[in-house]
């Protein structure tokens, strides 16, 4: 099947989705598989998602490795130039492609920023189980706050507020901080009775995604009166409108302003988070307006992958 073809990849923590687009831009398959953010599964899980994503492709399509011009791949956990160097070459070997094929590897920010507003200009605030802002001035000049990962960061995400839930139940225990249903609702989605058996079913064989799900029920509580509970999602909007605000700081917009868009599931599920976030965020930038994005971060890797092919025309 003699027809050129561009490839976008949205390696996020959980799960990687690859589309393939021809040149006009018609989508020519679409398909999802396993994490590949190599700081989760290693360089050679990586390898083997590609290697899966790509061969289920071309037997279902009939393209050819041969036919593809360029490709994109946002991923989680890439930041460094090494990083995105090996990925690169790792993208390359899965799925076949030739030297003279254009790849690029950038933070699966990046995609997702530019399918948000279909080119990479505005803020884009990500919370899911992790939490990233992202933004651009449209000339080329992007910044990124938070994003670090469980260990140093991720605030305002799921995962912090399951986290943040599951302290505070601890510490109710103790009589350290205020009364609070969240350390039944713990024990009961842990499966375990008593207080102390939570650190054997947190510690042992840690599950990052366990604990972010947890923040459904802390929401719940929430909603039932439970201050603690309420507490933490009023810090979580907190959070998350600093990484926003951070980025019109830095890119020196909060005068002139501009768009924020909001994205993953966390925000996205959780209406007065949304809600709060947003308050903060127009409280401190007036001159922004909050909108929901255009397209998700695959199409927007698409759309960096097409853009790379009119550079080199032009080029």
């Amino acid at each position: 099947m003699n027809q050129q073809w561009i490839f976008g990849i949205d390696g996020g923590g959980t799960s990687t989705r690859l589309r393939v687009e021809s040149l006009e831009r018609e989508l020519l398959y679409q398909a999802e598989g396993p994490s590949l953010n190599p700081r989760s599964v290693g360089w050679n899980g990586s390898f083997k998602t590609l290697e899966g994503l790509f061969s289920a492709m071309y037997a279902a399509t009939g393209l050819d490795a041969d036919d593809c011009v360029s490709g994109f791949a946002g991923v989680a956990g890439i930041d460094r130039n090494e990083d995105t160097g090996a990925m690169r070459s790792i993208i390359r070997d899965a799925a076949d492609l030739g030297l003279d094929t254009d790849v690029e590897v950038r933070n699966d920010s990046i995609p997702a920023l530019a399918g948000a507003f279909g080119e990479l200009r505005g803020i884009l605030l990500i919370a899911g189980t992790g939490s990233i802002a992202v933004g651009s001035d449209g000339a080329g000049r992007i910044i990124r706050s938070g994003g670090w990962g469980h260990i140093l960061g991720d605030e305002g995400s799921a995962y912090w507020v399951g986290l943040r839930a599951l302290n505070a139940a601890t510490r109710f225990h103790d009589r350290r901080s205020p009364q609070t249903d969240l350390l039944g609702r713990a024990l009961a989605y842990f499966g375990e009775k008593e207080p102390f058996s939570l650190i054997p079913a947190v510690y042992e064989n840690f599950d990052k995604a366990k604990v972010a799900a947890f923040a459904r029920i802390v929401a719940e509580e929430r909603d039932r009166g439970d201050e603690v509970a309420e507490q933490i999602f009023k810090d979580a909007a907190e959070e998350l409108a600093l990484l926003a605000i951070s980025i019109a700081n830095r890119l020196g917009q909060v005068q002139s302003g501009g768009r924020v868009a909001f994205s993953g599931g966390f925000l996205a599920n959780n209406e007065r988070l949304w809600h709060d976030t947003e308050a903060r965020i127009l409280s401190a930038l007036p001159r922004y307006l909050v909108v929901s994005p255009e397209a998700d971060a695959v199409n927007g890797a698409c759309l960096l992958a097409l853009a790379a092919v009119g550079q080199r025309k032009r080029g």
